[in-house]
């Protein structure tokens, strides 16, 4: 399935751009170079010198710039070349193509389609969590050999946690609690509220750390899931001694968290899954690795899950598969994505 490129992506954290060496990242199969000019701002070429077609991310920095490591061109931020060694005369076409790149909500997002199309108002604001005062979170980067969709089809149905995550999220209360779902041109809302039983392992360890609540402590959990296209969700989690209101919106009983996940393509069947676990509880600094930690288990139980999904569908592409009712949420995502390819195709060819 071709891309949606006309979206943002989220192309590193911050910490992982410097001024001092390229990153290489590629997104929706373009390939592309990261580094920080001399201001400090985040910056995407692609990674292609234009005389000979050398990887910038080969070179080096100097002074804000990238400097080709095969015959010494260097460019600035903006794609434009600015030396060419041994020759004073700069051609108006020694130039690389430059990607719009915003710095928000705590990760470097980058915009792979028509530039004059980018619009910062456009990165989901359910992000927020992740680089706010009144959240701490951690979170991390998995590689998966998998298409994008199938991490957000497993995000969407969480179902899955009494199965793949038996130790850990798993409770039987998940599956025998239906979901609700809505919807409308570029959002979902997938909801399951589970009242009045036995916490998951998880969950039952955070509430007692947290707030102190006893080993045998009876629990209502919610799990609300928001998806933006291409592969945006956010997932609100978390769990409140039963009847304490958890389930109303009153959650100041509990424990809260914001699962926050991004998945960036790659390839047709690579991609880059950002993800934080931002919280309002145990916020102390000292518990932002083992968050991630646990978290980063967790999620290696999914990209093990999702690969192998991946190894069978290449067996036999295109084999029909069947939906279940808690298939809903992703079904809807899926209409989403392919509408969204489709007018982009259509915009393509009436520009042709």
């Amino acid at each position: 399935m071709p891309f949606i490129m006309d979206a943002w992506y989220v192309a590193a954290w911050p910490r992982e751009v410097s001024g001092e060496t390229p990153l290489a990242r590629t997104i929706c199969g373009e390939p592309m170079v990261l580094f920080r000019d001399e201001a400090g701002d985040a910056v995407a070429l692609e990674d292609r010198c234009c005389h000979r077609e050398m990887p910038l991310s080969k070179g080096w920095m100097e002074q804000g710039t990238v400097r080709c490591g095969y015959h010494g061109l260097r460019f600035d931020g903006t794609g434009k070349c600015v030396e060419i060694p041994g020759q004073p005369n700069i051609p108006p076409r020694a130039r690389v193509r430059s990607y719009p790149v915003v710095e928000q909500h705590g990760w470097i997002w980058v915009w792979p389609g028509v530039a004059e199309r980018a619009d910062p108002a456009d990165i989901p604001e359910m992000f927020a969590p992740n680089d706010h005062p009144d959240w701490s979170s951690s979170g991390g980067t998995t590689y998966v050999r998998c298409n994008y969709l199938l991490i957000s089809d497993n995000l969407l149905d969480l179902t899955h946690e009494n199965y793949i995550h038996r130790t850990s999220l798993g409770n039987q209360a998940v599956v025998e609690h239906p979901i609700t779902v809505e919807g409308g041109d570029d959002w979902v809302k997938v909801q399951r509220l589970i009242p009045d039983h036995e916490p998951a392992p998880f969950w039952k360890a955070a509430l007692m750390n947290a707030k102190g609540a006893a080993d045998d402590v009876r629990c209502d959990r919610w799990q609300v899931i928001h998806y933006r296209p291409p592969a945006n969700l956010a997932l609100e989690v978390g769990v409140a001694p039963a009847g304490t209101g958890g389930l109303d919106g009153d959650r100041s009983q509990g424990v809260e968290g914001r699962n926050l996940n991004v998945i960036t393509p790659e390839t047709e069947k690579t991609c880059w899954y950002f993800w934080a676990l931002a919280r309002n509880f145990s916020r102390e600094p000292e518990m932002d690795q083992p968050f991630a930690d646990r978290v980063a288990q967790i999620f290696e139980e999914d990209r093990a899950a999702v690969e192998a999904v991946q190894v069978v569908m290449d067996r036999n592409p295109g084999r029909p598969v069947i939906d279940i009712n808690a298939d809903g949420g992703h079904i809807r995502a899926r209409r989403i994505v392919d509408r969204l390819v489709a007018a982009q195709d259509r915009t393509a060819q009436a520009a042709e």
